[in-house]
């Protein structure tokens, strides 16, 4: 061997079986041919950790220092987790191992990402619904207190004025035989009318009275009851809060995931196609989550619950030239929709779009959906009005989730209209 040769380079060359059989022609041996030795050796060695670094997904090997660390790569390189360094964004992943591996951890972040946002969907949703419910049985029991407490004056009054007819016809007690005598004999009829009256107004008085109390009584039921079911559904709600909460925390940390995994695919070449079942999970969840419009409807808008960020034709430092489409403001994993009839022109990434998809709707109507994380349909399948065809993302060119919604009049860039009035105009609110 040669003199000052690293000890790793110097056991790559002789193998691991004992020591240099030559090692008596190592003083006889001309510096030249040492050197050109070291050389061809050395560009061996670089070879195979490049090899190894490109099987796991790592980073590629570089010169200078990272050769004087060659062995610490090539163990990087041969342990398990490795592949989660990959290549920087412009670097694409060459090695079908890689790109496997990438497709897989889409899968499954994508299927999280559905799986989660399903939950909060529903969570959510029963979680509005007893919060409805538990505010209107607040309004009741406030509404039947009031109630109650009209029903108790009245009731009071009425007894109070039964009392006060009481105690005059006690009062007149000592002439009732009297008004009997003046009665049998024919005495004005003033004075029998005045008794009459008395005698009915104290029934009426007493049948106002019961009343009362019984609706007293069936409102201080009725208000203990709806107490107790508020008591519930405050209890319920309390729990669907704690547990919305705690799926939202699991869904930030998937669409982080799915963020990172996305742009790995983009540069991987597989345009975040994901398997078939996975998209049929995905359908399922989107129709669930925001129902597709109703079949007469022709258009619809490209997602649901979004907010309207950079406009058609903006300037800024991230276009060449002005904005061509409108950016629709979503986390990653939304469902991204079809917004009419048509087929699956082109899908594509790796550029400034990212994951982009462009739809054909008809002669001289192209749709493009821009920096996807992943697709559900395929290129040259047919779609439907509201039809799920990706998640939203972040890929290529973008600063942060959205999804860049073109509408152009060719295929190509540059041929695009304002989406916004363009959607107006077919009856999409926007």
């Amino acid at each position: 061997m040669c003199p000052g040769m690293p000890d790793w380079l110097r056991t790559a060359v002789r193998g691991p079986q004992g020591p240099d059989r030559r090692a008596g022609e190592r003083a006889a041996r001309p510096a030249h041919r040492c050197h050109g030795a070291v050389l061809r050796t050395t560009r061996m060695t670089l070879s195979l950790v490049v090899a190894l670094s490109a099987t796991a997904g790592a980073a590629p090997v570089a010169t200078g220092a990272a050769f004087a660390g060659a062995p610490a790569a090539m163990t990087a390189a041969a342990e398990p987790g490795a592949v989660e360094h990959l290549p920087p964004s412009s670097a694409p992943l060459r090695h079908p191992e890689a790109r496997d591996h990438v497709a897989d951890r889409l899968a499954a972040a994508s299927l999280e990402v559905i799986r989660l946002g399903r939950d909060a969907g529903r969570t959510g949703r029963s979680y509005a619904a007893v919060l409805r419910a538990a505010r209107a049985g607040h309004a009741r029991i406030s509404r039947l207190h009031a109630e109650l407490r009209r029903e108790q004056r009245t009731a009071d009054e009425l007894r109070r004025r039964a009392g006060r007819i009481a105690v005059a016809q006690y009062r007149t007690g000592r002439r009732l035989p009297v008004l009997r005598s003046a009665r049998a004999s024919g005495a004005p009829q003033a004075v029998l009318s005045a008794y009459r009256k008395a005698e009915r107004r104290q029934r009426l008085l007493a049948a106002h009275a019961r009343d009362a109390l019984r609706a007293s009584r069936s409102l201080a039921v009725d208000s203990v009851a709806t107490y107790v079911r508020t008591v519930e559904l405050d209890t319920r709600r309390t729990r669907l809060d704690a547990e919305r909460r705690r799926i939202g925390r699991r869904l930030g940390a998937a669409r982080g995931l799915l963020h990172k995994v996305s742009r790995q695919s983009a540069r991987s070449g597989r345009c975040g196609r994901l398997p078939g079942t996975v998209s049929a999970v995905a359908k399922r969840s989107a129709t669930e989550v925001s129902p597709v419009p109703a079949p007469g409807g022709r258009w619809t808008r490209p997602v649901e619950r979004y907010q309207l960020s950079a406009g058609f034709g903006g300037a800024g430092s991230r276009w060449a030239h002005r904005h061509t489409g409108q950016d629709f403001a979503v986390p990653v994993g939304t469902p991204v929709r079809s917004v009419g009839r048509g087929r699956v022109l082109s899908l594509t990434c790796g550029d400034n779009f990212g994951i982009s998809m462009v739809v054909q709707h008809g002669a001289g109507t192209f749709t493009q959906y821009a920096h996807l994380s992943a697709v559900v349909v395929g290129a040259g399948q047919q779609v439907r009005a509201g039809q799920q065809i990706a998640l939203s993302g972040s890929t290529g060119n973008s600063t942060g989730p959205h999804v860049h919604f073109e509408v152009r009049r060719t295929p190509q860039v540059g041929s695009g209209v304002d989406p916004v009035p363009w959607l107006r105009g077919r009856g999409v609110r926007v």
